[in-house]
């Protein structure tokens, strides 16, 4: 394993594609509190729109969506093999090829590297062998983040709203925990069993990944012949009935992919 102290990944945001990322920006900071972090001023500099929000503890979703130009072709195929949903998770890390050159040793491609730019060097782990998901690998230099970001409207969330955890459901679990736990660094703390399929749950920085290997009939079928598939975004929040399109289940409430660009939410209220 890398040595944590220069070169460890640490995951710092979770991405979602759509056409509009706008929307998803109406969701997550009007509706369920996020906040606001910023995105490109300038059209045209970044090969595809992105924007950033933060929640209380400091996970981050990225909403991206592809220009009509040139550039935006690997989130104009995902969103046409796919629909809208989870994109991509992206691990920080110190040294960026030390890390790729670990992936390698373990076994698994690197692709797409992009090391020419000292503010930003990037690989990626494609999908197929980071299960079920794109792993972006990601060397920040110099100032990141966005100066003062223009301010959005308050909701009636404030700004206690969490993520909780993020459930992703994989065929293999050990091959799955393997990879997590070791090129990428997480902490495996708990193996639950689940009444939904065995679980390992990591934690890297302010976020929580249930790797689950579904057993019940309905996450196998959400799951189908992939090696993995985003199954749920888990949130706390002050007042879900000022959500829309929430519907109440045992527990708490539920956001369908169908009714949120393609990523299902389960929201609970946060204790007064």
């Amino acid at each position: 394993m890398a040595d944590p102290g220069t070169t460890a990944p640490t995951l710092d945001h979770l991405a979602l594609a759509s056409r509009r990322a706008w929307d998803q920006v109406v969701r997550y900071c009007y509706q369920l509190g996020g906040r606001w972090l910023g995105g490109p001023t300038e059209a045209g500099v970044d090969p595809f729109y992105f924007c950033q929000v933060e929640f209380s503890g400091g996970t981050k979703l990225e909403f991206v969506e592809p220009y009509p130009d040139t550039g935006s072709e690997f989130i104009e195929r995902f969103l046409h093999r796919n629909g809208p949903g989870p994109h991509h998770f992206t691990f920080k890390v110190g040294d960026i090829e030390a890390v790729m050159d670990e992936a390698r040793i373990a076994g698994y491609d690197v692709v797409n590297e992009n090391l020419g730019d000292p503010d930003w060097k990037e690989a990626f782990l494609h999908p197929k062998q980071s299960h079920g998901i794109v792993i972006q690998l990601a060397q920040p230099g110099g100032e990141s983040g966005w100066q003062d970001p223009p301010p959005l409207p308050p909701t009636d969330q404030g700004e206690t709203t969490t993520i909780d955890a993020v459930t992703h459901l994989v065929a293999d679990l050990d091959a799955a925990v393997k990879l997590f736990t070791g090129v990428l660094a997480m902490t495996e703390v708990e193996r639950q069993r689940h009444p939904l399929g065995p679980t390992a749950v990591l934690r890297s920085g302010p976020w929580t990944v249930k790797l689950l290997s579904p057993t019940a009939a309905g996450p196998r079928h959400w799951l189908g012949d992939r090696p993995g598939r985003l199954l749920q975004v888990e949130l706390s929040v002050a007042h879900p009935g000022s959500v829309p399109d929430l519907r109440p289940i045992p527990g708490g409430y539920e956001l369908p992919p169908e009714k949120n660009l393609g990523t299902r939410l389960l929201v609970r209220q946060l204790d007064p």
